[in-house]
């Protein structure tokens, strides 16, 4: 009796099939933890990357080509997306595995108490303990675990067959937008090649972004001029009526010789121009301001500039940016520029004083030792008023303007 008893025993934990199953379950595991490792280093690096070119399109956004920037981060974003799926899909299978492991052990362990007796011996039919009944218990648990673990792979085959589905619609609905603007980029070049009026004018409503300063609203520059004596009145276009002086005058529907003139100009990145905003009403007049060019896209009737206002009151990373055209701009000379002086009555566009924004004036004198002129803006005729202005910042008044 206590031979059979000893010999129903049978191979103890980790031995025969019940070993085989544990040590491949267990270096399954390994295998994983290593690769899910590996994802999880190439997404912090990826994350370091988007960092490093968020930092740098802030830090240089004014020096490159923010397109060009843009689509290089979104590449680093697409693919930190597919590596943390990866490392998600990965650290899951892990977890159904170790739950395959812990279900095999847990069995061996059942099937090993019952041998000792620790839950009762069954016993055959003739009286004797069930010794070979346990083995048959171990190799029908491994069974039922190895059918689990191919589920659990089919189940990750299709989750990995649905991502990649994914992937492709999303892939086909981008390009088709892509395309799509594309079509449309092209429809809005064939309608400007219809309407010789669109080469002169801005793309439409979406060219100012915000609606700009209008009437009595001036801007400080700071030093940029003095005045001669006590100034006594405000800018020009306060309750002054010039509805038949200069900028006042809504402009022609239809370009004419000075503004085809103006439009065949180019402009640099970088450079100082005076510009004019498409007002958001028809009706509405806008002035001249100052501002710096900072984005050139296009070539030959198909060239547009972003131009960036040169308000001080804003942070320059928060100035107001329009899209505009050349016969809408009027370059600023560098300074220390050679300048020729300006003829006394002569009629210009210039800077008003601590402003930022250009009127109609006229040339009284110029200072010779400074080279500054002496100006009397449109609507201060009766104050006895005169402006000194620097010169580079007294330009040409459009002959255009009526």
């Amino acid at each position: 009796m206590s031979n059979r008893n000893r010999n129903s025993r049978g191979p103890g934990r980790g031995n025969g099939n019940s070993q085989g199953e544990e040590v491949h379950l267990w270096n399954s595991v390994k295998d994983e933890i290593k690769a899910a490792l590996e994802s999880i280093n190439a997404s912090n690096g990826n994350t370091r990357e988007i960092l490093a070119q968020d930092s740098y399109m802030t830090k240089n956004k004014d020096s490159t080509d923010s397109q060009t920037e843009e689509d290089k981060l979104s590449e680093l974003l697409r693919a930190g997306v597919k590596v943390n799926e990866s490392a998600k899909a990965q650290i899951e299978s892990i977890l159904e595995q170790l739950d395959v492991l812990r279900a095999v052990q847990k069995n061996i362990e059942e099937a090993e108490s019952q041998a000792l007796g620790l839950t009762g011996p069954r016993e055959r039919p003739g009286g004797s303990l069930s010794g070979p009944g346990r083995a048959g218990s171990v190799r029908g648990a491994g069974a039922r675990e190895r059918e689990l673990h191919k589920e659990r792979e089919r189940e990750r085959e299709q989750r990995d067959k649905d991502r990649d589905n994914r992937e492709r619609e999303e892939k086909r609905e981008r390009t088709e937008r892509e395309r799509e603007k594309e079509n449309k980029e092209k429809e809005k070049e064939k309608e400007k090649e219809k309407d010789p009026a669109s080469l002169y004018d801005f793309d439409g409503a979406g060219d100012s972004p915000v609606p700009s300063p209008m009437g009595n609203h001036t801007r400080k520059l700071g030093s940029v001029a003095g005045s001669a004596g006590t100034r006594d009145s405000v800018p020009p276009r306060g309750d002054q009526d010039t509805s038949e002086k200069g900028d006042s005058v809504p402009p022609d529907t239809m370009p004419n010789a000075a503004s085809i003139a103006r439009s065949k100009i180019l402009y640099n990145k970088g450079q100082e121009v005076a510009f004019k905003p498409k007002p958001a009403n028809p009706t509405d007049v806008t002035d001249w301001y100052l501002g710096r060019v900072i984005q050139v896209t296009g070539e030959g009737k198909s060239r547009r500039y972003k131009v960036q206002d040169a308000d001080p009151d804003v942070p320059a990373e928060e100035r107001t940016e329009f899209r505009t055209s050349a016969n809408s701009m009027i370059g600023v000379p560098e300074a220390g520029a050679d300048l020729k002086p300006r003829s006394k009555g002569e009629i210009v566009l210039a800077l008003y004083p601590d402003s930022t924004t250009f009127y109609k004036a006229e040339v009284i004198s110029t200072d010779a030792a400074t080279g500054k002129v002496n100006l009397r803006f449109e609507g201060e005729e009766n104050s006895g008023t005169l402006q000194v202005v620097e010169r580079r910042f007294v330009l040409d008044y459009p002959k255009d303007k009526k």
